[in-house]
């Protein structure tokens, strides 16, 4: 089996020029915890993950200093803000025809939740731990 086998099509995307108030109403409507950062030719650029919002080395972004501000400062401060602010720009990828195998080893030797998907630069789609565990009990 391959990567793209089983990886997400049509994942969520950003740009590293979206607010990240955009881009946490992108991940709540979407129901998701990660969004793959492209250019405007479709080429990853990076990704943004709910763990870069609560990494503690993000200059002047504290999340801990949003949560004690009034709904329209935080509002504000966060549409001031880009996803390239605080996005990991060089993400780990695997190729769509790596095997599983392959991608889960990347995924525990580089302590990572989901794979970025790519062909030719270009994200093809999103490998996370909930499609390996669903494709183990897939007929």
């Amino acid at each position: 089996m391959k990567a793209s086998d089983i990886m997400t099509l049509g994942a969520a995307t950003t740009t590293a020029t979206t607010s990240l108030a955009a881009a946490i109403k992108c991940m709540s409507d979407h129901r998701i915890s990660a969004l793959p950062v492209l250019d405007e030719e479709g080429h990853l650029q990076g990704i943004v993950t709910e763990g870069d919002f609560f990494r503690q080395d993000l200059g002047p972004f504290r999340l801990d200093a949003l949560v004690g501000l009034g709904a329209e400062e935080r509002e504000r401060s966060l549409a001031s803000m880009t996803v390239a602010e605080i996005m990991s720009s060089q993400p780990i990828t695997v190729d769509g025809g790596e095997s599983l195998e392959e991608a889960i080893a990347i995924m525990e030797g580089r302590r990572v939740k989901r794979l970025p998907v790519t062909s030719d630069g270009k994200l093809v789609g999103l490998l996370s731990r909930a499609d390996i565990l669903r494709a183990l009990i897939a007929d």
